[in-house]
């Protein structure tokens, strides 16, 4: 059972619909439009993606849905609740799970394949001590960024720029990603339904870290960008290997040895939790 807090957010915004057209134009972020046309609206650009393709991995074995308890990160969230959900004190780990799942299958991407991700960025195998100050270290990162985009850049990029959040982003790779949902797949990096919470607020916020629930679908979007880069098929949809799996790993976390290392140990994650031998703690059917 997940605590979580309410942090403070910009602006309301309108919801926008989603389609396969990008309004480039836009000042303060890309904005996706439905569009029946086959000729393209003053300002806008036709998306190359349909938004309807599906990435799935072979050669690995089924592996068990986990119920439990999350090992980690520390069990408290920054997270702002949709209008039924004000008087929740807790939020139950299956339904964070869930959010999971529904991250992945809106962007098309393998469920195991964020499932993953997370445990790397989260360890199971973390002291209290590292879990309280892993949560510090990426609050006041949040914090700063929060800051920055508020007070015209005043935060030094090494710290609003670093990586924070349930997954662990950078806000230059967030941005990208965001950014590449609307242009290549002519959709927002989250639907309206998670996008817009109590009282119609906006949590499209582009800051890891700001939200839970947000975090999962950025991450999602960046892991979508780097499949279709690391096959070299924009828009893909099909099959991936347990290679391309790795390599796709890797990239998330950046590259050199450290980041081959993560691949690593994440393709072995995946390959106990296929023999039984291990868990995937935020997979769950």
């Amino acid at each position: 059972m997940t605590k979580w807090k309410q942090s403070p957010k910009g602006a309301k915004q309108k919801p926008g619909g989603v389609g396969r057209y990008y309004n480039g134009g836009n000042a303060a972020r890309g904005q996706v439009n439905q569009a029946t046309s086959s000729v393209n609206a003053v300002g806008q650009k036709r998306c190359p993606c349909t938004g309807r393709e599906k990435s799935f991995i072979v050669g690995l074995g089924v592996i068990k849905s986990y119920t439990g308890d999350f090992p980690s990160p520390l069990q408290v969230m920054w997270f702002v609740p949709e209008t039924n959900e004000i008087s929740k004190a807790n939020i139950p780990d299956s339904e964070i799970r869930k959010w999971v799942k529904d991250a992945a299958k809106y962007h098309g991407i393998p469920h195991i394949l964020l499932a993953v991700i997370l445990q790397q960025e989260n360890g199971p195998n973390a002291t209290k001590f590292q879990k309280i100050g892993q949560f510090a270290e990426r609050t006041l990162t949040t914090l700063g960024a929060i800051i920055d985009e508020h007070l015209w850049d005043i935060v030094p990029d090494k710290i609003a720029g670093g990586s924070s959040g349930f997954a662990n982003m950078s806000r230059y790779a967030l941005k990208r990603a965001a950014k590449y949902s609307e242009e290549k797949y002519g959709r927002s990096p989250m639907p309206n339904s998670v996008r817009y919470r109590c009282f119609g607020w906006d949590q499209d916020t582009r800051i890891s870290g700001d939200d839970w629930k947000a975090d999962l679908y950025y991450c999602a979007a960046h892991l979508r960008q780097l499949i279709d880069r690391c096959t070299g098929k924009m828009c893909h949809s099909g099959p991936l290997t347990l290679e391309q799996v790795q390599i796709i790993i890797c990239s998330y976390n950046g590259s050199g040895p450290l980041a081959d290392k993560y691949g690593r140990d994440a393709m072995q994650t995946l390959l106990n939790a296929a023999s039984g031998k291990g868990i995937l703690y935020f997979y769950e059917e």
